[in-house]
């Protein structure tokens, strides 16, 4: 038996070693859609006995992009949203042309004390409307807007 766990062994090293062509190619791959890729290091046992001194944790993390925005207002839930119905979540431009898209939004009420989040995923229920950006004196234009209900409020 310990003859045939240790050519399992053998070729257990041999196929994770085959594996990281795989890894670096899935790498590159998610690198040119823009995504932050980090390969965690592996390290190989030296027999089968101390396998489970060198389990790896996974082999590759994407790091995910998340916008904040903060704004000039307080709020708490969606009870005391200032506006109503409306929740922008970004300038439509920004988002149509993001690379990659952010997997979320972070709005932040003025004391940092609640913040409301949109998830990327709720984007097909999305809808524009053209807008005053009241940040500028003369500059209008295409936001996305998320029904209010899809909008998660969250204590700090």
């Amino acid at each position: 038996m310990d003859e045939l766990r240790q050519r399992d062994f053998k070729k257990f090293v041999q196929h994770l070693s085959e594996s990281h062509e795989g890894v670096i190619s899935a790498a590159n791959w998610l690198n040119s859609l823009g995504y932050s890729v980090t390969i965690p290091p592996t390290t190989v046992a030296e027999s089968y006995e101390t396998r489970m001194n060198h389990v790896d944790k996974g082999d590759l993390y994407i790091n995910m992009r998340v916008e904040v925005k903060r704004l000039g207002v307080t709020f708490t839930s969606k009870a005391d949203w200032p506006f109503n119905e409306k929740f922008i979540v970004c300038a439509k431009h920004s988002f149509d042309n993001a690379k990659p898209k952010p997997y979320a939004y972070i709005i932040q009420s003025q004391d940092l004390q609640h913040i409301a989040v949109v998830n990327s995923s709720t984007c097909k229920q999305w809808y524009s409307e053209k807008r005053k950006d009241s940040r500028y004196e003369d500059v209008t234009q295409d936001f996305y807007l998320c029904p209010i209900d899809l909008v998660k409020f969250h204590a700090v």
